[in-house]
C-alpha cells in the first residue's frame, strides 16, 4: 500500500536568520509581520515512501526485473565495468552488441552461467521460441538437458541458439522501465491561519528580486542499486522537478521550486503527486535489500523567505 505521511504542523515553524527577538504580547494591531527580507522559515511538509513492490512493470517488481537483468548480462561485464549504462543501450548498437558477445562467450565458458540462461529459457514467455530450435522430438521436460548439450557441442545449433539467446537478451536489457508512482494525497489538516500566513505576503512572479518567496524543497533517499531520473508531477497545479537520484545514496537534494499562493493551497486542499520514473544506471552484484520496506524515501518540506504575516 502506497504512504505518504503529512507532516505539516500547523503552527511549528522552524525558523532561521531572525533578525531580533518578537515579544507580541504587547502589540496592538491587526496587521503583524514577523522576521524581515533576510528572514528563513522551513516547515516539514510530507514523505511519500515507495515500496519494492511500487517499483513494478507489469505486476513484475523491481527486483525481479533486475534479477532476469542478471541473467542475460555477462559477469564480468565488458572492459571491467562496474555497472551498466541502461540509457546508453537504448541509443548505442554497439554496447549492446558488447554485452552479448561476452554473455554467449561466457555461457559456452561457464557452466553455471549456461545453466541460468537455460532455466530462464524454460519460463513459458520463451519456450515457445528455442524448443523449436531444437533437434525435431525435443520435449519440453527435456528441454533444458537438451539445450545444455547441444550449445556445448553442436557448433552449427549453437550459432542458431545463440543468435536467438542475443536477441532476447538485446529485447530485455534495451526496453527495461518502471511505471509511473501515482499517490492521492488529501486534505492536509492545516488550519487556513497558517495557510494565509505563509501565502498572503509572497511577491508575485513578476517581480525580479523577490524577497517574500515560498519553494518546495527536500531530498530523496535510494536503497536501489540502480540510479535514477525522477520528474513529480503536483496535479492540479504545475509544480514539477526533475531530480538525478543516485544508487545506495541516502541524501539526493530535490531543487528548490517555487511556488505561489494558489499552489500551497491547492496542495492543502489535496492533490495527485504522479511520478514518472526512469532507470538509468545498474550496478550488478550490489544486491537488493529486500529486508528493508522502502527502497525510496521522498522528504519534502516548505522554505518561506522574508516575513511572515500574522493577523492577530
Amino acid at each position: 500500500m502506497r504512504k505518504l505521511f503529512l507532516l505539516l504542523l500547523a503552527g511549528t515553524l522552524s525558523t532561521a536568520c531572525i533578525d531580533k527577538d518578537y515579544d507580541l504580547e504587547d502589540i496592538d494591531t491587526d496587521n503583524v509581520t514577523i522576521g524581515g527580507d533576510e528572514s528563513k522559515f522551513t516547515i516539514p511538509l510530507a514523505k511519500v515512501l515507495v515500496s519494492m513492490n511500487e517499483l513494478a512493470d507489469g505486476g513484475v517488481n523491481i527486483e525481479a526485473i533486475f534479477r532476469e537483468a542478471d541473467i542475460w548480462l555477462p559477469s564480468p561485464l565488458p572492459e571491467n565495468k562496474q555497472s551498466v549504462d541502461l540509457q546508453l543501450l537504448q541509443t548505442s548498437q554497439s554496447e549492446v552488441d558488447k554485452l552479448l558477445e561476452a554473455l554467449t562467450a561466457q555461457m559456452l565458458a561457464d557452466d553455471n552461467k549456461l545453466n541460468a540462461v537455460a532455466d530462464l529459457l524454460c519460463e513459458d514467455k520463451y519456450i515457445g521460441t528455442f524448443l523449436p530450435l531444437l533437434p525435431a522430438g525435443t520435449t519440453v521436460d527435456q528441454f533444458k538437458p537438451v539445450f545444455i548439450t547441444v550449445f556445448k557441442n553442436d557448433a552449427t545449433l549453437r550459432k542458431t541458439l545463440s543468435d536467438a539467446v542475443e536477441a532476447e537478451a538485446s529485447s530485455y536489457l534495451t526496453t527495461l522501465r518502471i511505471e509511473p508512482l501515482d499517490y492521492e494525497v488529501g486534505h492536509i489538516d492545516i488550519g487556513s491561519d497558517i495557510v494565509d500566513m505563509l501565502a498572503d505576503n509572497l511577491d508575485p512572479a513578476t517581480v525580479t528580486n523577490p524577497k517574500n518567496t515560498l519553494y518546495l524543497k527536500g531530498s530523496i533517499a535510494n536503497e536501489l542499486p540502480v540510479s535514477l531520473h525522477i520528474a513529480p508531477l503536483f496535479d492540479p497545479t504545475e509544480i514539477s522537478f526533475n531530480v538525478d537520484v543516485v544508487a545506495n545514496t541516502q541524501a539526493n537534494p530535490i531543487p528548490d521550486t517555487r511556488l505561489f499562493a494558489e499552489d500551497l493551497r491547492k496542495i492543502v486542499e489535496g492533490i495527485t503527486i504522479r511520478i514518472p520514473v526512469t532507470l538509468k544506471t545498474y550496478f550488478p552484484g550490489k544486491g537488493f535489500q529486500g529486508n528493508i520496506q522502502h527502497q525510496i524515501a521522498i522528504d519534502l518540506s516548505l522554505l518561506k523567505t522574508g516575513g511572515l504575516k500574522l493577523d492577530i
